[in-house]
């Protein structure tokens, strides 16, 4: 990939800009842990049991679906892009690698096979998107819709039971006490941050998102960052659905969906990652997936109806993009 050469106007930041930028992400991200107290404490005081270790685990373990998804969501995200077919493509890879496996295919085929349809999804987005010229939001809706009905031809609208004994293990059990899937989105997020911070990768995703006219002028290859960015997204939503199949122990029709679209956007921007692209980091979206599931556990405990979590999702994203325009704005007025 092209590196970004001196030949016109840098599209990444100044240093004196980068420094603030982190600071930023700092405050949000020692903010976002201070909303995690709170609701911590108030849980805690209202049903004793919720500081319980099982009940940790599990809140661990429910966030991990939407971490891995969000980390290939932050990525396009600061990249300048966006897709909302993610929780399509999250059952997709669930029925095609669970359908797989039932009749007789090797787990790692089963699963490379899923991976590898998921990635097909995020190019035929960017193929959409680059040579169609459709907005992002309408082309990744479209493909949702599209894939959606594709899942239920799948297995015709049943769920795929039973899974081998093996492929279930990898979601339902633990390594040195900790659910083998908390490892797994560890691993992704590591390899994910990396990617991101330490990389030129990273550098030009950064720019990208940052300007994407002056990206353009300094050589960046564009399309095929695009394209990169778009299946990763894809792939991450792939990972997510065959651990969501491994832990529940069978490839579900009605899992993923506009929900775990909208909980993944969600922790992503509330993690920091702003929605025209350039700020962001992993960090900051691990605590946004732990915060939203954290919610959802609270409620729980706390014997409030579940109807009432979408609610809070839903003021939750609208507060973050509020957050990020507000944002931006004093980041960009300083510099």
């Amino acid at each position: 990939m092209t590196q970004i050469t001196s030949t016109a106007p840098a599209p990444v930041v100044t240093q004196k800009a980068q420094r603030r930028i982190s600071s930023f992400l700092v405050r949000q991200e020692a903010s976002l842990l201070g909303v995690v107290a709170v609701i911590v404490i108030s849980a805690t005081l209202i049903n004793p049991a919720f500081l319980s270790g099982d009940n940790i685990t599990e809140i661990l373990r429910s966030s991990v679906i939407y971490f891995v998804m969000a980390c290939g969501a932050a990525l396009l995200i600061i990249g300048g892009g966006l897709d909302f077919s993610v929780g399509a493509v999250f059952t997709l890879s669930a029925l095609t690698g669970t359908s797989l496996m039932k009749i007789g295919v090797p787990i790692p085929l089963a699963v490379l096979a899923a991976l590898v349809i998921a990635s097909l999804v995020g190019v035929l987005n960017h193929l959409i998107i680059t040579y169609w010229h459709v907005p992002p939001i309408i082309a990744t809706l479209g493909v949702f819709f599209v894939v959606l009905g594709a899942n239920s031809l799948i297995t015709g609208g049943l769920d795929v039971i039973p899974l081998p004994p093996d492929f279930v293990r990898l979601g339902q059990g633990y390594f040195v006490g900790v659910p083998n899937i908390i490892w797994i989105a560890v691993l992704v997020g590591i390899v994910t941050w990396f990617a991101l911070e330490h990389t030129r990768f990273g550098v030009n995703i950064r720019a990208l998102g940052g300007n994407r006219a002056a990206a353009v002028a300094n050589g960046l290859h564009v399309k095929k960052l695009d394209l990169t960015l778009y299946a990763i997204a894809a792939v991450t939503g792939g990972i997510a659905g065959l651990l969501y199949s491994a832990r529940v122990g069978a490839g579900q029709v009605e899992a993923g969906g506009s929900a775990t679209t909208l909980v993944v956007v969600t922790a992503v921007l509330i993690g920091g990652v702003s929605l025209l692209g350039g700020l962001g980091n992993i960090t900051g979206v691990a605590i946004g997936a732990v915060l939203l599931s954290l919610i959802d556990n609270a409620l729980i405990v706390s014997r409030i109806p579940p109807q009432f979590n979408n609610i809070v999702v839903g003021a939750i994203l609208v507060c973050a993009v509020a957050v990020d325009h507000l944002r931006r704005q004093q980041l960009y007025k300083r510099r």
